[in-house]
């Protein structure tokens, strides 16, 4: 008898009806935490020009004089709603990219597309 109850206590075996079995110490190795991709917030735009069902024409005389409005009241921060491109959205989307890089680029410090949304772009007034 004394041979098993050795054999019992050397070798770890518990009492499966006893309350909680003997703990080993075990390692656990932790997950890495993964990076999160970090959605950078759009800046607020002082106003927003919506180009949707206009013709090329229309759109370049509409966007004209929101920043004449910008010019007078001080605004930093113009949205302009060209679409993605169905319909006319991607001319007018085109021709404002060219027009903003040449005769209004005295007007303007940056122009460029929106970062979470394709059919806008934002321009950031020249001060």
């Amino acid at each position: 008898m004394n041979l098993q109850l050795a054999w019992l206590e050397n070798n770890h075996v518990f009492d499966k009806d006893a309350a909680t079995p003997p703990r080993k110490n075990v390692h656990v190795k932790k997950a890495k935490k993964k990076k999160r991709s970090v959605v950078q917030k759009e800046i607020a735009a002082d106003s927003e020009v919506d180009l949707h069902e206009l013709g090329v024409e229309e759109a370049l005389c509409k966007v004209e004089l929101e920043l004449e409005l910008a010019k007078k009241n001080s605004w930093e921060r113009i949205r302009i709603v060209h679409g993605i491109g169905e319909k006319s959205g991607g001319a007018i989307r085109k021709i404002l990219e060219q027009k903003f890089r040449s005769e209004w680029s005295n007007r303007v410090s940056e122009y460029r597309r929106e970062r979470n949304n394709r059919g806008s772009s934002l321009a950031v007034l020249a001060q």
